[in-house]
């Protein structure tokens, strides 16, 4: 489903970014087709489920976090585990996953959960879309800092040529200037999640 329209209006219009965030994780019917677009491939492997597709798109577009490793196996490039990745993919499904390991069923289900669990907790009792609320929440609440820094190394990438943080898809990575990093964030945070007041510096 297309959202070209959706996205021109909101561009457009300026929708501050933790709100255009929250409108693709826990989609308006204008907005859905960002998740449907992920959903569409079917399953690919036991590491490429839709579920696992959407927790991989989401982590690493709005936070710089990348899973696919971590899909497969606990992770050899950083410290993202399995069990990180399938309780993420979970909020996608109708019930916690089964942990599959290097396409071998492991018999073990992963905890239902953000993979930074120190900013809240949503309810894996909860229906799927009251989940996904939920997740949209703890994603752009004003703490969660990642996000900013995300979008602004980003916008900094296309600007200059070259994010402040490289590879513009690992946030982990030291920044070359955190302290820049780190005030282009909060700034934006500041300021409602204005982009564009952040684009004209």
């Amino acid at each position: 489903k297309q959202i070209t329209d959706w996205l021109y209006s909101a561009l457009a219009k300026n929708l501050p970014y933790d709100r255009f965030v929250a409108k693709l994780i826990d989609p308006a019917p204008e907005s859905e087709g960002f998740i449907k677009g992920i959903v569409w491939r079917g399953v690919v492997n036991a590491s490429q489920t839709p579920q696992m597709q959407a927790a991989q798109n989401i982590s690493q577009i709005f936070m710089g976090v990348n899973l696919k490793c971590a899909s497969c196996h606990d992770s050899f490039i950083n410290d993202w585990t399995l069990a990180d990745s399938y309780g993420l993919a979970s909020i996608y499904a109708d019930q916690e996953l089964e942990m599959v390991q290097c396409d071998k069923p492991t018999g073990r289900r992963a905890a239902m959960r953000f993979i930074y669990p120190e900013l809240g907790k949503l309810d894996p009792q909860a229906p799927k879309p009251e989940r996904l609320k939920q997740l949209a929440d703890l994603m752009t609440q004003r703490n969660n800092g990642r996000l900013t820094r995300t979008i602004v190394n980003r916008l900094w990438a296309k600007f200059m040529g070259r994010g402040l943080v490289e590879p513009l898809d690992d946030m982990e990575t030291p920044a070359w200037n955190a302290d820049l990093l780190d005030w282009l964030a909060e700034d934006l945070a500041d300021q409602g999640f204005d982009l564009k007041k952040t684009i004209e510096y």
